[in-house]
């Protein structure tokens, strides 16, 4: 807003707003996810073969969400030779790799 606003065209306030909203989405969706990671898991858990898994600090990692990429960090169990598993992406239904399920959805 202000004097240089009746010189914008409906094009240019449009895509300014949706940037805006989806700033404002990727600072929301990172707060949940953090607020949620910051509770450590009660037990690292077992993977599929039964191995047992020993919990780590919270592990980088970075989603493709709606709002574009956002960047945080999870606790990721592992063990000698299993692939790391986080608790909370399988609580959130988060993908391993990739895009989110809406983001899937739109695609397709």
């Amino acid at each position: 807003m202000g004097p240089d606003a009746r010189a914008l065209t409906a094009s240019t306030v449009e895509l300014t707003l949706v940037r805006r909203l989806l700033a404002l989405g990727a600072v929301l969706w990172r707060l949940f996810v953090v607020t949620r990671a910051a509770v450590r898991p009660a037990e690292p858990g077992t993977a599929a073969a039964g191995t047992r898994l020993t919990s780590h600090d919270q592990r980088p990692t970075t989603d493709d969400a709606v709002f574009g990429q956002v960047c945080l960090a999870r606790h990721d169990c592992t063990a000698r030779g299993q692939e790391g598993r986080g608790p909370l992406d399988a609580a959130l239904s988060l993908p391993a790799h990739g895009d989110s399920d809406l983001l899937r959805e739109w695609a397709g």
